[in-house]
């Protein structure tokens, strides 16, 4: 039985600080997001979204913002 664990804002943040921190101490990202996301107990897909939607938020990457998905949410409702 798969059950979905809700991670506190605190936990994402500093998970995806440290990849994004340890990144040039690995061979790629996929090896920093493994090593990353083994301490939390993570898997790796789930912390590769997580970096991937901080860096859409930040402008990093192109792609819709959190902001612009709710706001569309909101609209469509």
């Amino acid at each position: 039985m798969n059950r979905k664990v809700i991670y506190s804002p605190e936990v994402r943040e500093r998970a995806v600080r440290m990849v994004l921190i340890s990144e040039s101490e690995h061979p790629s990202r996929c090896a920093a997001l493994v090593s990353v996301s083994s301490k939390f107990g993570l898997t790796p897909d789930t912390l590769r979204a997580w970096v991937n939607k901080m860096e859409v938020d930040s402008g990093k990457k192109p792609g819709v913002t959190s902001d612009a998905a709710t706001k569309i949410k909101v609209l469509e409702r």
